[in-house]
């Protein structure tokens, strides 16, 4: 049986696998299966094995408790093509939304759907200038590509990519949080100079709830204003070009003492990682 050295020699798809094993079996049941998906056999090929074989396989191999290397490499060949690492700036409002869907669902589970997004092939046009290739894909149709990849190559797209995340999350602060410090309390018109104040607090606090609920749906349809023809090209606008329009409005309808964006505010859910 055939065991990798390291990290370098262990495709994406099984650490994947590894990653996915629960506990319930027991320690020798995750040292049994481990083994399997790194020699990328069946476990019944491992039946034979006495409990001091597995153990010392396992000791071999026990480098895989410990996270791979953050690599990242900016040229991946697959199937005989190459495929780029696109710099985050570019990312467009698709993409991040994709992204944050693959960040809330285990995104170590899902590393080959991100790594999807971010690595690309690229062409020049007839000045010279490199365009990679256009969003018109899904993550789920071309992750297995990914799968194929040593894990080494790829796994750095994930602490590289939740720092840029954490730093456009603070940049554009106001637009992803709400203010939720009275939502436990009882507001009653008492605490307004007048009815019509009530009224329009009661109307902010609905909108902030259905834009909860209803998270990038809502903001993506407010900057279509209400033309869902218009959903492919809002969802192709560079992100930073998308919030930096967003907190513009947000400011300018601030200072004119006029109700609230009614959209990302708006975005309105929790931050995580």
């Amino acid at each position: 049986m055939k065991l990798p050295n390291s990290w370098h020699e262990v495709k994406t798809y099984q650490f994947k696998e590894i990653r996915a094993l629960k506990d319930a079996g027991g320690f020798f049941n995750i040292q049994l299966e481990t083994l399997a998906i790194l020699a990328d056999v069946s476990t019944d090929e491992l039946e034979d094995l006495t409990l001091e074989e597995i153990g010392a396989l396992f000791k071999s191999v026990k480098w895989v408790l410990h996270e791979p290397k953050k690599g990242l490499s900016n040229e991946l060949l697959i199937d005989g093509e190459t495929y780029y690492l696109q710099p985050f700036k570019k990312l467009t409002l698709d993409e991040f939304i994709d992204l944050e869907h693959f960040l809330q669902n285990d995104y170590l589970i899902h590393i080959s759907h991100i790594a999807s997004v971010f690595w690309r092939r690229v062409e020049s046009d007839k000045w010279g200038n490199i365009k990679f290739e256009p969003y018109i894909f899904s993550p789920f149709d071309r992750f297995e590509l990914f799968d194929e990849v040593e894990i080494t190559k790829i796994y750095g797209i994930v602490p590289e990519y939740l720092k840029f995340r954490e730093n456009f999350m603070q940049k554009y602060n106001g637009l992803f949080n709400t203010d939720d410090e009275n939502d436990e309390e009882e507001i009653t018109p008492n605490d307004f100079d007048n009815i019509a104040e009530y009224k329009d607090h009661l109307k902010r606090k609905e909108q902030d709830q259905k834009a909860k609920k209803w998270g990038y749906e809502s903001l993506i349809f407010d900057l279509c204003e209400g033309d869902i023809t218009k959903i492919k090209a809002v969802g192709e606008l560079p992100l930073i070009l998308v919030f930096n329009m967003l907190a513009m409005r947000k400011e300018m309808r601030s200072e004119e003492h006029t109700s609230e964006l009614q959209s990302p505010a708006m975005i309105s859910y929790a931050v995580f990682c």
